[in-house]
């Protein structure tokens, strides 16, 4: 049996650092997506964006971007 790597989940961190993203919002992976760097790159064609938060980055979907 051999077991492959099935790539990255990348999932919303929520509209502040005290609230988690009300929809579990994760990017749906696209067909050969398979680094991190990949998926966030698909996640942004769908209105994802990534910013600083507290001195680290954190990934916003579309629901929590604009709050």
């Amino acid at each position: 049996m051999t077991a492959y790597p099935l790539g990255f989940e990348v999932s919303c961190d929520g509209p502040d650092e005290q609230t988690d993203c009300p929809d579990s919002a994760a990017i749906p992976i696209r067909f050969g997506s398979m680094t991190a760097r990949q998926v966030r790159a698909d996640g942004r064609e769908d209105g994802w964006t990534r910013r600083r938060r507290s001195g680290h980055l954190a990934d916003l979907c579309p629901g929590c971007t604009p709050a």
